[in-house]
């Protein structure tokens, strides 16, 4: 089974008009809410391609409500840890010439609450599953919280992948999860310096898979597609140029497909494939909709995964 972890969930509010004038009332045509927050995506995502996941995330309030509603319809499975404060609304202005994305403070999670996730963690998951963690970490919880978290699955054999940045991240790794997926921004706030060039980038990923014992690491590179680093074999992830509405779930969708894929057994080139064809997918519906099934399935002969060559 497939697990996602949201500690930072909102709804995501898109507000559609024309454009934006300064001191003068703004007419919204149209108004559309999304569930949101990257491990809240990837369930989603792995619901979409057929599979089975449960996102387990802090939800709290009349906004905690609503998620879950939409959840229902959409027919994810899903694992709430109540928080006493309201969970974030971010509001995204959408105009003819542009996005606007406001991002409002989110609740703050009490220590009783973390012991709540961490006790709902332990419940759920067995050896084999996956945990998939995702996302900033709200205010009140340790930013070393995805390092203690993987210790602890890793102890009982579960496959922990992080997508994830900042000090969650570089905390994160250190406990040697199975699998991260930063993009390239993410990826040089790691090392903390500027990574130009495709073979610097490789010895990018050898040297954070060498550092903290990670098997799988998965850049990815927007419309250049991604590298990846399995089991010291470096692989190139080629995707074809598709009409872009929104960016957002891009790197969220190719992380579900990829570990759907490997949960059922595929091999490695089967899971990067179908990731590629899910990120693009993802990159073709408007808002945080993420990839349709049927877009997936006819971009997939687009996709091109090949064996690369290591950095000398």
């Amino acid at each position: 089974m497939i697990f996602s972890l949201t500690l930072n969930a909102a709804l995501d509010r898109f507000l559609y008009t024309d454009s934006l004038i300064e001191d003068d009332t703004v007419r919204v045509d149209r108004v559309k809410d999304y569930p949101a927050g990257k491990g809240v995506d990837v369930s989603r995502v792995i619901n979409e391609l057929g599979g089975h996941s449960v996102s387990i995330a802090f939800l709290g309030g009349h906004t905690g409500k609503i998620i879950e509603e939409m959840l229902d319809d959409e027919g994810v499975v899903y694992a709430t840890v109540r928080s006493e404060e309201e969970t974030r609304i971010n509001i995204l202005v959408q105009t003819g010439s542009g996005q606007y994305r406001m991002s409002l403070p989110g609740p703050v999670i009490s220590e009783r609450e973390t012991e709540k996730l961490c006790k709902t963690i332990d419940t759920l998951l067995r050896k084999g599953d996956y945990l998939l963690i995702c996302g900033s970490v709200p205010e009140g919880v340790s930013s070393d919280i995805y390092a203690r978290l993987c210790s602890r699955m890793r102890d009982i054999g579960v496959n922990v992948y992080i997508d994830s940045d900042k000090e969650p991240l570089i905390e994160g790794v250190k406990a040697g999860p199975r699998g991260i997926k930063p993009n390239l921004h993410e990826l040089q706030r790691l090392l903390n310096r500027e990574l130009h060039g495709e073979t610097n980038i490789k010895r990018a990923l050898l040297e954070v898979s060498d550092k903290y014992s990670i098997e799988e690491v998965l850049l990815t590179m927007g419309r250049e597609g991604a590298l990846a680093l399995i089991g010291g074999s470096f692989y190139r992830i080629m995707v074809p140029e598709v009409s872009v509405k929104s960016a957002v779930g891009a790197g969220d969708s190719f992380l579900a497909a990829y570990c759907l894929s490997r949960e059922l057994g595929e091999r490695s080139e089967v899971a990067l494939k179908m990731a590629g064809a899910a990120s693009s997918a993802a990159v073709m519906t408007p808002g945080t909709e993420l990839c349709r099934f049927d877009d997936v399935m006819n971009l997939l002969p687009q996709i091109t995964v090949e064996a690369a060559i290591a950095p000398g």
